[in-house]
């Protein structure tokens, strides 16, 4: 942005934001820097920034919380950031956003590619020359991005190859031990290209692409079933991105470096959405960064002061707009609230916080507990699910049998032994307690034409546990 400055050092110590950040379980932060900060405003200061955009009130503000930024130049303002925030092991991936520091991004502002007027070719290898030379002295800079959200009419694949492959070079010259992480085209929505013409960087295990994804881009939450927009949304993301993990795009991590929702507004169809796109990141074991942390701007087109509305700091960054942010990570969970799925002292199962979350996994047509117990359906409609011992086969009366079912692939539905479905019962949450029960599924067999909300009946089990 236009002060280049990391935001919110008017309203908190840089101790404290650095301090919730890790009180809100993130490891990494996804910092950001313009080209023109290296190339043309290396040696200004915060000091001189502010006065020259007029930003009195800001200025008295971080002369209050953290008065030693003011004579600090840019740069030197961004190590002191990421030193900080080294000292809490947090790890950062240096995003660089823009060329010329300003709000990002429309195809018309000057940034959105090659040749477009703030994009100069030259300059910008410069300045990941100069960013890269700098950041070897800050370890805890992971990777660095190199750019953001590439877009506009100016898009073309074959320049897109060339120049990336080019400021890579230059990047990994002057700093090896950085991971190199590349955007594709339209608003970091789409990598098909690397289906015809593979990268080819080297080395090639420092390189990572990222994507994007924003509930505005789906519009049809109100009009088509919960189940089938799902299912499609995660397709689409197979189609247009995840398929770097697999051969088709060489095996490459992939890593959502931005996806996000207005916090303060909390529609229904975003937080479908989120759902939705979780169960996508937590199936595949998808790293992410949220868009954004900060709660408000010092500047953003020539307002003074403005909230962010999808920040997870509130406007003056003393909490969280968004207080069941640590549960939308999760292992094996309920999709809609965000909870793990653990057994309690009567063998029960319910959901609770994923601290020590437990480990679940499907072995055929079972689901099982730490690899030695069974969950297990009583059998009618309301009654409770618990975990056994006895993980006998299907045609075994006390043991049950489940499979995912719906265009969502959310829903786990109890299956008799003779292979039916057991009078349509799934996996659900008791609407009076935080215990599972088995209930009639919803939008089941009618994926097409139902518009009710199945969400609390989705669950997900991830292949790994970070939490």
């Amino acid at each position: 942005m236009n002060v280049m400055l990391a935001e919110g050092l008017h309203k908190q110590t840089i101790s404290n934001i650095v301090n919730q950040i890790s009180s809100l379980g993130l490891n990494c932060i996804r910092l950001t820097w313009a080209t023109f900060m290296f190339t043309r405003y290396f040696d200004q200061t915060i000091s001189q920034s502010l006065d020259d955009l007029k930003l009195e009130g800001i200025k008295l503000g971080i002369i209050k919380y953290n008065p030693n930024f003011l004579s600090m130049t840019h740069p030197q303002a961004y190590a002191f950031v990421v030193n900080q925030l080294s000292g809490a092991n947090i790890m950062v991936v240096a995003d660089n956003h823009v060329s010329e520091p300003k709000w990002c991004c429309e195809d018309d502002d000057g940034n959105g590619f090659f040749g477009d007027s703030s994009f100069d070719l030259d300059e910008w290898v410069k300045g990941h020359t100069l960013a890269a030379q700098f950041f070897k002295n800050l370890p805890n800079i992971v990777a660095i991005s190199l750019r953001n959200e590439l877009r506009g009419p100016k898009q073309k694949g074959s320049v897109w190859y060339r120049n990336m492959r080019r400021a890579a070079s230059a990047i990994h010259q002057e700093n090896p031990n950085v991971l190199m992480i590349f955007s594709g085209l339209d608003y970091a929505a789409d990598l098909t290209f690397l289906k015809k013409i593979p990268l080819n960087v080297e080395p090639n295990n420092k390189v990572v692409f990222e994507a994007h994804n924003y509930p505005y881009w789906v519009t049809n939450w109100d009009k088509d079933p919960t189940n089938s927009v799902c299912a499609s949304i995660k397709s689409g993301l197979d189609e247009k991105v995840g398929f770097v993990l697999g051969n088709d795009g060489g095996g490459a991590p992939l890593f959502i470096t931005e996806f996000g929702m207005d916090l303060i507004a909390r529609n229904d169809s975003d937080e479908r959405w989120l759902t939705c796109l979780l169960t996508f990141l937590a199936e595949r074991d998808i790293d992410w960064s949220w868009w954004g942390l900060h709660g408000s701007y010092y500047l953003r087109e020539g307002n003074v002061d403005v909230a962010e509305p999808f920040g997870l700091y509130n406007f003056y960054w003393n909490g969280t707009s968004y207080p069941h942010f640590t549960e939308i990570s999760a292992a094996a969970k309920h999709d809609s609230s965000g909870l793990c799925v653990k057994s309690d002292q009567n063998n029960q199962i319910e959901l609770s916080d994923c601290k020590k979350a437990s480990g679940w996994n499907q072995e055929g047509d079972k689901i099982k507990l730490n690899g030695n117990q069974c969950l297990k359906s009583l059998g009618n409609e309301g009654g409770s699910v618990v975990v056994s011992t006895d993980c006998s086969s299907s045609s075994d009366s006390s043991s049950t049998s489940w499979k995912f079912i719906s265009d969502s692939g959310l829903h786990l539905l109890v299956v008799d032994n003779n292979n039916n479905n057991n009078n349509g019962l799934c996996l659900d949450k008791d609407s009076n307690s935080s215990k599972l029960v088995t209930k009639k599924c919803i939008c089941v067999g009618d994926d097409h034409g139902c518009l009710d909300n199945p969400q609390s009946q989705w669950f997900q089990l991830v292949p790994t546990n970070n939490v």
